[in-house]
C-alpha cells in the first residue's frame, strides 16, 4: 500500500498542470469542446484508446480477466462568473470560473488513470473513467447515461467525489455519508398565460400577476400542511418575472425555483401536488401554465453493503483520524443518476479548511483549494469488488 501512495504523491507535479490548466481554461454547460480534446489528448497519452459518450469522454482499462467493471467519475465543466480567486493560474475567461472545483476533479481521474495504467498488472477487473460535461444544471449525466455510459461493457459498481474547500476538515480529510448524501434538485420554469390590458381596466383581463401571486401562496402548503415534518423538504421560488410598465397587466409571466428533499417518494409527492396546485390556481382564476421541469435530479444515496466495503478500505489507507462522518446536503449532485441504476458511492475531499485560510466555498467567486489534496488519490484492490478505486487520499 505505501508504494501505491507513494505513486500517487510522485504524480502530485502532474496533476497540479493538469488542475491548472482546466482551472484557466474553464467551459460552462453541456458542451466543452476545449477540455474534451485536452482530456482526451492526456489519455492517449498514457496508452488509453478515450471516445465520446453523450458529450463527455470515457476512457476503459482492461486488468486481470474476471473481475467487475467499475465506473471512476469526475465533472469537469465550470459555472458561468467571474473568478475572484487572486491565483496566478486564475481564469483567462472572465465570463467562466472553475468555483465548484471541478477542474480538480478532472485533474485527480487523471492521475488515478496514469496510476492504474502503471499499475494495470495488478487490476483485477476493469475501469470505466467518465468525464462528464455538465453537471451544473445541464443534464450531463443523464446525457452519458442515455448514449450508452453504463453498458458495453456493463458497470457493476461507481464511485464519484466532490473537492470541498471551507470546511470544518483540516486538507486531505476524507468525508462521507452513511445512506443520503445530497438532496434531490427539481428546478422548474411555470409559465403563466393570461389576458393583457388597461391598468385602469382590469376586469377586461385575466391577470398572470394576481394568478402568480396566489400560486405561491397555495405552493407552501405542500410542505405545511401536506408533509411530514421529519423528512426535510424545500420549494423554493427564486425568480417572479411579469410585466412592462405600472399600467398595463401584462399577457404572461413565469417564475422559476427548485424542489428539493432527501426522499425519493417525497420527490414524487411533491412534484405531483405542484402541477395540481399551479393548474388548479390556474383554472381558478381563468388562465393556463405550461411547466417545465429544467434540471431533474435525483437524491443522491450512497448504497448500503457498497459504501461500508469502500469506507474500510479507505481507513485501512488513511487512518480513522483522516475520515469524518457528516450530515446529508441540501445541495444536489447528478451523479445521482448513475446511483439510480448501479450501486455505489459519492464522497467529499476536504481541499482546505477555515482554520487553514480556505475561507469560501462552493461557487464563491473568491474560492481557492489546496492543491496538497490533490495526489491523495483513489484507494484500494480488494479480490474482485474494488480495485484501485476511489483515489482521494491524504497530503502529507
Amino acid at each position: 500500500m505505501s508504494e501505491l501512495l507513494n505513486q500517487a504523491k510522485a504524480l502530485a507535479p502532474e496533476i497540479v498542470r493538469w488542475r491548472r490548466h482546466i482551472h484557466e481554461n474553464p467551459e460552462v454547460s453541456a458542451v466543452l469542446p476545449n477540455t474534451c480534446a485536452y482530456v482526451t489528448a492526456e489519455l492517449r497519452k498514457m496508452g488509453y484508446e478515450p471516445y465520446e459518450v453523450g458529450g463527455g469522454v470515457v476512457a476503459m482499462l482492461d486488468g486481470q480477466p474476471d473481475g467487475k467493471v467499475i465506473l471512476l467519475r469526475a465533472d469537469m465543466d465550470a459555472l458561468p462568473m467571474a473568478e475572484e480567486s487572486g491565483e496566478p493560474f486564475a481564469s483567462k475567461n472572465p465570463h467562466a470560473a472553475h468555483t465548484c472545483g471541478h477542474d480538480t476533479h478532472t485533474a485527480m481521474l487523471l492521475g488515478a488513470a496514469k496510476l492504474l495504467m502503471d499499475n494495470k498488472g495488478k487490476v483485477k477487473g476493469r475501469v470505466k473513467f467518465m468525464f462528464q460535461p455538465g453537471e451544473e444544471g445541464y443534464n450531463g449525466c443523464k446525457n452519458m447515461i442515455a448514449d450508452g455510459l453504463l453498458e458495453s461493457p456493463h458497470v457493476d459498481v461507481a464511485f464519484g467525489m466532490h473537492s470541498a474547500p471551507a470546511s470544518d476538515y483540516k486538507t486531505g480529510t476524507v468525508l462521507y455519508a452513511d445512506g443520503t448524501y445530497a438532496a434531490s434538485a427539481d428546478a422548474f420554469k411555470v409559465t403563466v398565460h393570461g389576458k393583457g390590458c388597461h391598468g385602469a381596466r382590469p376586469e377586461d383581463g385575466i391577470d398572470p400577476i394576481n394568478i402568480i401571486t396566489h400560486i405561491h401562496r397555495a405552493l407552501q402548503t405542500i410542505n405545511s400542511r401536506e408533509h411530514n415534518q421529519k423528512e426535510p423538504l424545500i420549494l423554493t421560488i427564486g425568480q417572479i418575472i411579469a410585466g412592462d410598465a405600472c399600467n398595463i397587466i401584462p399577457e404572461r409571466g413565469y417564475f422559476t425555483g427548485t424542489i428539493r428533499t432527501f426522499n425519493q417518494q417525497v420527490r414524487e409527492h411533491a412534484k405531483r401536488r405542484f402541477i395540481e396546485i399551479v393548474n388548479g390556481v390556474c383554472a381558478t382564476f381563468g388562465g393556463h401554465a405550461d411547466i417545465e421541469w429544467t434540471t431533474e435530479m435525483a437524491p443522491t444515496i450512497n448504497d448500503p453493503a457498497v459504501t461500508p466495503e469502500l469506507l474500510g478500505y479507505i481507513r485501512e489507507l488513511v487512518g480513522e483520524e483522516n475520515m469524518a462522518e457528516v450530515p446529508a446536503s441540501m445541495g444536489s449532485e447528478d451523479f445521482s443518476e448513475v446511483l439510480l441504476n448501479v450501486p455505489g458511492s459519492y464522497l467529499n475531499l476536504s481541499f482546505g479548511s477555515r482554520e487553514e485560510g480556505y475561507l469560501f466555498g462552493g461557487h464563491h467567486p473568491k474560492i481557492r483549494h489546496n492543491e496538497d489534496a490533490l495526489p491523495r488519490l483513489l484507494a484500494v484492490a480488494r479480490g474482485d469488488r474494488f480495485l484501485y478505486a476511489c483515489f482521494m487520499t491524504l497530503s502529507s
